[in-house]
């Protein structure tokens, strides 16, 4: 009885050991079909990452929570629980930082920022709005929101903005806005 338990394991152990050195072999890509669209296909919390151009560094990310997904072979990355961007310019200089809730980059490095997003440049001026969008081509930023700037001693508001990434070279669409006036005598 003994041998007959013994043969049956010696049996069971060359099928498994069988089926480990097959599986070592076998080099397949992960199947994350089953995920679906509505999963992410990774994700990480507490994130930060640096974007590269031309061997600088063009941006630093980071957020509390990033999660990518893929829908009809387009990957979108949402970042949210806090986010921040900082951008550099040519000489390495931080030229901007953008603040939001949350915000979304797609495969053409184009990105979208919402809620809460404050923008400081440089020179310390100060854009608030709901909503902003970043072009990569062009280095633009958009919005068709209700927007404030602050700088130094004027205020403006109006709904929709154009501008560069710092903050030096913007348009206000349907503008109001307050400025102090200091009279020569």
């Amino acid at each position: 009885m003994s041998r007959f338990i013994a043969r049956i394991l010696g049996c069971c152990l060359m099928i498994f050991c069988a089926g480990c050195a097959e599986s070592q072999t076998d080099k397949r890509a992960a199947d994350t079909r089953f995920l679906g669209e509505e999963q992410p296909l990774q994700e990480s919390w507490n994130v930060s990452m640096k974007i590269f151009k031309e061997d600088r560094v063009h941006a630093v990310v980071t957020a509390g929570h990033f999660a990518e997904y893929k829908k009809n072979d387009i990957i979108t990355r949402h970042l949210d629980k806090g986010l921040t961007v900082t951008f550099f310019d040519e000489t390495a200089n931080p030229s901007s930082t953008l603040t939001a809730d949350k915000g979304t980059v797609y495969d053409n490095n184009d990105m979208e920022a919402f809620d809460n997003v404050v923008i400081t440049s440089g020179d310390s001026t100060v854009v608030r709005t709901d909503y902003i969008k970043r072009f990569e081509k062009g280095k633009r930023l958009w919005s068709d929101k209700y927007v404030t700037i602050h700088k130094q001693s004027e205020t403006i508001r109006g709904y929709g903005f154009e501008s560069d990434e710092s903050l030096k070279n913007y348009t206000i669409f349907k503008a109001s806005g307050e400025a102090d006036i200091q009279r020569q005598q």
